[in-house]
């Protein structure tokens, strides 16, 4: 799973903006009570905040795995077997997949062709052959 670069440039903002609100709230604590904020304050906000992270990123495996799994339905079925071999390993070299998948060279280089032009997979050279990489 990938992380869009939007998306980390919102969460490194947000971050950021926190940390400028802690020393606002700081200020103010020190001059209502002449000490600073203790320090476990910041160390469960970071806590708060990792947990808050790893709640996203499952969130968001989950609906990138449900949005997958419903995406097959609507393939045609050459295609669903090349996703579904993909969805196990999310890359793989194309003579793999062609012997997992029990169709032919060309079929299977025709089929990626496709998926690639629709962005689904990634072809990369690799020697005589192609690293396909699922882009979900």
């Amino acid at each position: 799973m990938e992380v869009s670069e939007g998306k980390l440039i919102i969460a490194i903002l947000c971050v950021f903006s926190l940390g400028i609100i802690f020393s606002i709230v700081n200020g103010y604590y020190i001059e209502d009570t002449g000490t600073a904020i203790p320090l476990i304050v910041y160390g469960l906000a970071g806590a708060a905040m990792l947990v808050g992270a790893l709640i996203m990123l499952l969130f968001q495996w989950k609906i990138s795995h449900n949005q997958a799994f419903s995406m097959l339905k609507m393939l045609p079925q050459d295609e669903r077997k090349i996703i579904e071999i993909l969805l196990k390993e999310k890359k793989m070299d194309q003579m793999h997949i062609v012997a997992e998948s029990g169709l032919s060279k060309v079929k299977v280089s025709r089929l990626l062709m496709k998926l690639e032009q629709r962005g689904v997979v990634e072809k990369l050279p690799l020697g005589n052959t192609n690293l396909i990489k699922l882009k979900l």
